[in-house]
């Protein structure tokens, strides 16, 4: 993607009115989460909580303002509209939890599986609290960490030892996003071919569609609130892709699908789509052929940490959607057909964002799935190669 480079943001489009209506349903949605979630799980309380009014009718605006920031010119705001989205489906799903009588012990990967996420689910839910009131903090907590590590600071030098921080900098982002991919991917990937291939299939038919209209559901009781709270996270993680890209999605799933039922190894299958050592070759060359002014560098290597600290940090979230996914298939409400198909369409979408918004912060030109941000490739090619 080769696009008009867009300026960092300034504070200022903190305060406007989206921004802060965003922000709003998100705080008030993670508290009310929490609380639903922390009450004592009684059979009495889960009768009373049957309906939880407040917090669906919630997660639903809070989806839609959410997926109204992907739209924005800022790239900042973008980021933070998808952090807000994944934190939001990982919310959903451990509400899914909090509603639903705890999983029998006999269920197959009960122990296991779960162990990690269920004992890490009430640090979880303080943390998700913390960063999808203030997307922005912690997008910017993540590129600072990227930048503490080992990066020097701007100075004028020789261009040639510019050119070769720059290349250091475009190999830890291409290695570091590829490693997110592929590390995220695999957990995504490991659910998704546990689960019985004809659910599969048929779930792959549905993404983007209207689950709860082809299901039937009346949505009433608590097992209908589990899975209405489940479909509520996988219509935040198909706003993440967006309507347009929908049938491209189904596509390439399909063909992804195939392939990994094929024998093809998670990791093999990543570095098919990425190509990074494509990629950094390429700008390898541009480092190397460079004679403008050293700020081009500069410019291009703090461009490329930021970038990749982003998607660090929504890779991290995505993970925590997968560990959501993980608690909530084995739930005795979905290990009915609509809920496994539910389940199925879940982990697809996330399948489909993960790495295609891994191949857009790559920037490799050869599929259009998503197109937000100027990848390593092109940031490279714009402040490196003449007009």
């Amino acid at each position: 993607m080769d696009q008009t480079p867009l300026p960092e943001p300034t504070a200022s489009y903190l305060t406007s009115q989206e921004a802060l209506e965003r922000r709003r349903l998100a705080a008030a949605y993670a508290e009310g989460v929490i609380a639903r979630v922390s009450a004592p799980p009684t059979r009495e309380l889960a009768a009373a909580s049957a309906a939880p009014d407040d917090l669906y009718p919630l997660s639903v605006d809070l989806g839609r303002a959410a997926a109204g920031g992907l739209q924005a010119a800022d790239p900042l705001t973008v980021a933070a509209a998808e952090v807000q989205l994944l934190a939001a489906a990982a919310l959903d799903l451990r509400l899914a939890g909090g509603l639903a009588e705890p999983p029998p012990p006999a269920v197959r990967g009960y122990g296991a599986e779960l162990t990690p996420a269920l004992t890490g689910m009430a640090y979880d839910l303080a943390e998700l609290q913390a960063i999808i009131a203030a997307p922005e903090a912690y997008l910017a907590g993540s590129v600072a960490g990227r930048n503490l590590a080992g990066v020097t600071l701007r100075g004028t030098r020789d261009l040639p030892s510019a050119a070769a921080e720059l290349e250091v900098a475009v190999h830890a982002a291409l290695a570091g996003i590829r490693g997110d991919v592929v590390a995220t991917g695999a957990h995504i990937v490991e659910g998704l071919l546990l689960l019985d291939a004809a659910v599969l299939r048929e779930a792959l038919t549905a993404v983007g569609g209207d689950l709860a209209g082809r299901l039937g559901l009346d949505l009433a009781g608590i097992s209908a609130q589990v899975l209405r709270f489940v479909l509520a996270a996988n219509d935040k993680l198909l706003a993440l892709l967006g309507p347009e890209v929908l049938e491209e999605a189904r596509k390439l799933l399909d063909a992804w699908i195939e392939q990994l039922r094929q024998g093809t190894l998670f990791p093999r299958l990543a570095d098919r789509i990425l190509r990074t050592r494509t990629v950094e070759a390429e700008v390898r060359r541009w480092a190397a052929a460079y004679q403008g002014p050293e700020d081009g560098l500069w410019a291009a290597r703090d461009a490329v940490n930021r970038l990749a600290g982003r998607f660090a940090a929504k890779a991290r979230l995505a993970d925590k959607v997968v560990a959501g996914l993980a608690v909530a298939k084995v739930l005795p409400p979905l290990l009915t057909p609509a809920g496994r198909l539910a389940v199925a369409a879940a982990y697809l979408a996330l399948l489909a964002y993960l790495i295609g918004s891994g191949y857009d912060h790559v920037d490799s030109d050869r599929i259009k799935l998503l197109d937000r941000v100027e990848g390593v490739r092109g940031i490279s090619k714009r402040l490196l190669l003449p007009d």
